[in-house]
């Protein structure tokens, strides 16, 4: 199994270097530093990838045969502190972010450095019996800690106030994000208490999966900020169609007066939660009043601003629109505007020109 492992290790290092350069070399379009963030960040866990295939095989790192190594504890806090920084470029958080920073590295760089610049002096543990066996050992049940502090600490990334007006991601990036996060956290926690070479395979192959998605999400999916925000454009309104009755009026203030459409978030779940009512008497309501459903409607909103926009300002860039239509996808973005317009964006701007 070290030998599968080992593979599997070589592997990741030709995919993280490869995603980083292929980041780096767009690094210019968002007009954020999220690319150059993950670009660098892939080669950092290339590298760290590289160094631990080259010790188990000079045989100068024992952390393959020893439960809860100090290096193997603490250096992997450190690293768990630049991911964040990815999350904090393209979440776009509410609030002040020097204090979401604080909240964020100031514990972990405290057990960092008392973890490994505190003068401790770790017991070497060779298995699950001797762990037991010296639990009670202040350096053990600290070095227990660290990991557990570092398991859960990846669910904080769920309790970032986000600005879906700011962030260049939808929520279910968010959680995709997040969720892969906290996976990759697990199946590292119960590599070093077991040491089982499976959850070992798991963890790598976890690894190369989420930088795999987050590159492939920026290079084919999301709809970056705009570099201008486009703020004297216009907001257009559907005309709904009568009779105006109770609940009909709470969903046009939600979607036209609050322009709750321009939210990528915005879900039949959310608008029910926000008018007080059911997904019965929601899609009724829409059936009743403009004669197509809740998702068709949105989508309307969101291409029907596009459309507009691109007649008034021939000049201003479409993805630009998308975005601040509520699109955070260009796949969805363009499956939305053939859908709507019945041709594709392609042939429509075309269209315009001639």
């Amino acid at each position: 199994m070290l030998y599968v492992a080992s593979v599997l290790l070589a592997v990741m290092v030709v995919l993280l270097i490869t995603c980083g350069v292929l980041l780096w070399k767009r690094r210019e379009e968002t007009g954020d530093y999220s690319r150059l963030i993950q670009a660098i960040l892939s080669w950092i866990s290339a590298f760290f990838a590289f160094m631990f295939i080259f010790r188990i095989w000079k045989g100068t790192s024992v952390s393959y045969v020893t439960y809860l190594d100090s290096e193997h504890t603490f250096v992997p806090i450190g690293i768990m502190m630049t991911y964040f920084f990815y999350p904090l470029e393209v979440f776009c958080v509410k609030g002040n972010r020097l204090k979401v920073y604080a909240f964020l590295f100031i514990p972990l760089l405290m057990l960092l450095f008392i973890g490994l610049f505190g003068g401790i002096k770790y017991t070497t543990l060779y298995t699950l019996a001797d762990l037991w066996e010296h639990i009670a050992e202040p350096n053990v049940w600290f070095r227990f800690f660290s990991l557990i502090v570092m398991l859960f600490y990846g669910f904080v990334l769920f309790l970032l106030p986000y600005d879906y007006k700011q962030s260049s991601v939808d929520r279910k990036f968010i959680w995709t994000y997040s969720l892969g996060f906290c996976l990759i956290g697990v199946l590292y926690f119960l590599e070093q208490m077991t040491h089982a070479y499976v959850l070992e395979v798991l963890h790598q192959m976890a690894w190369m999966g989420f930088f795999f998605g987050v590159a492939y999400y920026e290079l084919k999916i999301r709809l970056y900020t705009p570099k201008k925000r486009y703020e004297n454009l216009d907001v257009v309104q559907l005309e709904p169609a009568s009779p105006m009755n109770s609940l009909w009026e709470k969903i046009v203030e939600v979607i036209e007066v609050n322009e709750g459409w321009r939210d990528p978030d915005l879900t039949l779940s959310v608008l029910t939660s926000k008018v007080h009512s059911n997904r019965t008497y929601v899609n009724e309501a829409f059936k009743r009043n403009v004669d197509m459903g809740f998702s068709e409607y949105v989508s309307k909103c969101r291409i029907q601003y596009v459309v507009e926009e691109l007649k008034k300002h021939p000049d201003t860039h479409v993805h630009d629109l998308f975005f601040l239509a509520g699109f955070r996808s260009r796949s969805t973005a363009s499956e939305c505007f053939k859908r709507v317009m019945g041709m594709t964006l392609t042939e429509y701007l075309a269209q315009q020109k001639s």
